[in-house]
């Protein structure tokens, strides 16, 4: 939560190009950039009008206005006797996935300057399903590990993802071994890197325990995907199934004319 809110004096940046506006109107500007900026989180509270009135150098009616618009765009939702909450989904700093390059999820983080996190929510070993069994390319007698995790950017959950790796091809392995960890590393280190994958998605909408792992309402809409991942020996090394927060998460690839 932020600390500080700029003053809406008229020489300040805050009120730059608004100088015309009425009050209220740059006092809700000033609050939505925050929320775009993802210093008030989906759910977060704000400030009481009280202190946003100071902060920002205006009126607790001024303040009451501004709030009152946000309200009516859908941006913050006010609770009798509670307070005033960002609104679920109005998290607007989206993370851009490229389809077209094969990287993990920490990486993807990284990449953003985001510390990535991987909690373990279920490991076992055992038998895959016979579809499974024919992706992976193992035998229905063969053992996989499978790794559910929550993950997460900077503290914010983002995906739930489930991978399943062959037992056989990875050696002994603990959930230890995969909390807070990109898998791709793991399967590098164990000779098992992947260099190419074939990645299916469609949209689905957030069940009881997706809405509470991730945040986000009932009915939420997600990103369901499924990867499967090959080394370069052409061996399946990686079975992942992920759903994905689609008001956070974009999916974007380059399309070229064909040459033909």
């Amino acid at each position: 939560m932020p600390t500080f809110l700029p003053r809406l004096e008229a020489s300040s940046p805050s009120a730059a190009g608004l100088a015309s506006s009425p009050r209220y109107v740059q006092v809700a500007r000033t609050l939505e950039s925050a929320i775009e900026r993802g210093e008030y989180q989906p759910g977060n509270a704000l400030p009481a009008e009280r202190e946003l009135a100071t902060r920002l150098g205006v009126s607790r009616v001024t303040v009451r206005q501004a709030i009152a618009q946000l309200a009516e765009r859908g941006l913050v939702q006010r609770r009798h006797g509670s307070g005033t909450f960002v609104a679920p989904g109005q998290q607007t700093q989206r993370i851009q996935h490229p389809l077209s390059r094969l990287t993990s999820f920490t990486e993807d983080m990284q990449a953003r300057g985001l510390s990535a996190g991987g909690r373990v929510l279920s490991f076992a070993v055992g038998h895959p399903s016979a579809q499974e069994s024919m992706k992976l390319g193992l035998s229905p007698g063969q053992l996989v590990y499978r790794v559910r995790r929550l993950r997460t950017a900077g503290g914010e959950a983002l995906a739930v993802e489930e991978s399943l790796l062959s037992a056989g091809r990875l050696g002994p392995l603990s959930a230890e071994d995969v909390q807070d960890v990109s898998l791709y590393a793991l399967l590098q280190s164990r000779g098992a890197e992947p260099v190419r994958a074939l990645r299916q998605l469609r949209a689905v909408n957030a069940d009881d325990e997706l809405a509470g792992l991730l945040g986000v309402p009932l009915g939420a809409a997600l990103l369901a995907t499924e990867r499967l991942a090959w080394d370069a020996a052409g061996q399946a090394v990686e079975l992942a199934r992920a759903h994905y927060r689609g008001d956070r998460y974009d999916f974007v690839m380059e399309l070229r004319e064909s040459a033909t």
